[in-house]
C-alpha cells in the first residue's frame, strides 16, 4: 500500500481503536520467550490464527466469526485509545470487552499519543514507566498476561506519532527497549512483537531496502516474534504468480520473504498481524482470491516459524477487506472458509 493511502488507512485504524475504547512458556536460547503454537486440528494448522472485526466488540462476534469459518478464533487483534498519555495509561475497555475469549490478545501498543507526546527520547529515558506499568497491570488484571503486544506496530510506519525515520532510528529502539523492561517486570509472560509495515522503506535510508528491519531492530533479548503487515494494494497487489513474488519481496522495502527470513536468521517466531484485502476504491484489487490462496500458502510454508496471523476483517471504505462483517467479497470469503 503506497504511503498516502496507508497513512490514511492507518489514521482511519488509530479513530477506529479511539472510538471502541471510548465505548466504556517456555524460554529460547536467547532468555526470550517463544510463544506457544496449537497442536494440528481439523484444518492442519500449527499457528494461532485470528481476527479483527471491524468495530465488532464482543467475544459473541468473535465466536460467530469462528463458527462460521469452521475453526475457532486464537487470537484477537485489539487497540487502545491513545489521545493522550493519561487515556493511553487509562484506557481498558478495549480490553475488558473481550473478557469471556479463550484466546490471546495481539495489542498493538503506541509508543506516543497522538497530542503533546513528547519524543521517542523521552520514553527511552524513563519518564513514560508509569504508562507502560498501567497498560502491564491491565492486562495483568484481565487475564492476559500471555498477550501478543506489538510495541510500537507498524515502525517504519511515519503516518504514527513514533513512526521512525533513519535518523531516529536509535531512539525507536532504545524506547521499545525501555517499554519492553517496564511491562516484564510487570507482566513476565508477555510475548513481544517487533512490528513492520511491509514494501515501506525506512524514511532517510531508502537506498537500503532492508533498513526498516536491520535498523530498527531493537535486540534479540527483547523481541519474541518479528512481524510484518501485509495488504492486497497499490504496488502489493497480487493478481497473478508474478505480481506475488513482487509483493513478497518488493523493491521499496522489506517484504514478508525478508521478514521470515530475518527472523529464522535471529531465532525468533514470525508473525503477520494484520494481513486482508483492500477495495478497488482504496486502490487494491478487490474480491481476490489468488490473494487468500497465496497468503494460505505462505503461511503453510513457513508454519514451522509462524506463531500468528490476523485477517483484517474491515467494511469501512477506508479498505473494504471484509469477508465476515458485511461480505464485501464473497469469492474471497469462501476461499477464506474452504482452507481455514
Amino acid at each position: 500500500m503506497g504511503r498516502t493511502r496507508r497513512g490514511a488507512r492507518l489514521a482511519r485504524l488509530a479513530a477506529l481503536a479511539l472510538a471502541v475504547a471510548m465505548l466504556a512458556t517456555g524460554c529460547s536460547s536467547e532468555g526470550v520467550k517463544q510463544p506457544s503454537t496449537p497442536t494440528h486440528d481439523s484444518t492442519g494448522h500449527t499457528w494461532l490464527s485470528g481476527v479483527w472485526l471491524g468495530g465488532a466488540t464482543s467475544t459473541r462476534e468473535v465466536r460467530a466469526f469462528g463458527r462460521w469459518r469452521g475453526s475457532k478464533v486464537d487470537t484477537l487483534t485489539t487497540y487502545p485509545a491513545y489521545e493522550s498519555w493519561q487515556e493511553l495509561s487509562r484506557s481498558d475497555w478495549h480490553v475488558s470487552t473481550f473478557n469471556g475469549f479463550r484466546g490471546r490478545l495481539s495489542y498493538g501498543l503506541p509508543l506516543l499519543p497522538k497530542e503533546d507526546g513528547g519524543s521517542l527520547r523521552d520514553v527511552a529515558s524513563g519518564e513514560r514507566d508509569d504508562v507502560w506499568r498501567s497498560v502491564a497491570r491491565t492486562l495483568v488484571r484481565h487475564d492476559r498476561g500471555d498477550s501478543f503486544v506489538r510495541v510500537g506496530l507498524e515502525a517504519n510506519g511515519t503516518w504514527f506519532p513514533w513512526g521512525a525515520t533513519a535518523e531516529a532510528a536509535d531512539d525507536f529502539k532504545a524506547a521499545y527497549r525501555q517499554v519492553v523492561r517496564v511491562m516484564s517486570s510487570i507482566a513476565p509472560n508477555l510475548v513481544f512483537v517487533f512490528d513492520i509495515s511491509c514494501g515501506v522503506a525506512l524514511e532517510g535510508a531508502e537506498d537500503d531496502r532492508l533498513a526498516s528491519l536491520t535498523r530498527l531492530y531493537p535486540g534479540n533479548d527483547v523481541v519474541d516474534v518479528v512481524g510484518c503487515d501485509h495488504y492486497d494494494s497499490w504496488s502489493a497487489m497480487a493478481r497473478d504468480e508474478g505480481e506475488w513474488e513482487d509483493s513478497i519481496s518488493p523493491s521499496s522495502g522489506p517484504g514478508l520473504t525478508d521478514v521470515v527470513e530475518f527472523a529464522r536468521e535471529n531465532g525468533k517466531r514470525f508473525a503477520v498481524p494484520e494481513w486482508g484485502l483492500s477495495s478497488k476504491d482504496a486502490h487494491g484489487a478487490g474480491d481476490n482470491e489468488f490473494f487468500i490462496h497465496k497468503m494460505y500458502e505462505f503461511f503453510r510454508a513457513n508454519r514451522d516459524v509462524l506463531a500468528f496471523e490476523n485477517y483484517f476483517d474491515e467494511p469501512d471504505q477506508y479498505l473494504g477487506s471484509s469477508l465476515f462483517l458485511k461480505k464485501q467479497n464473497p469469492d474471497s470469503a469462501e476461499v477464506y472458509r474452504e482452507l481455514w
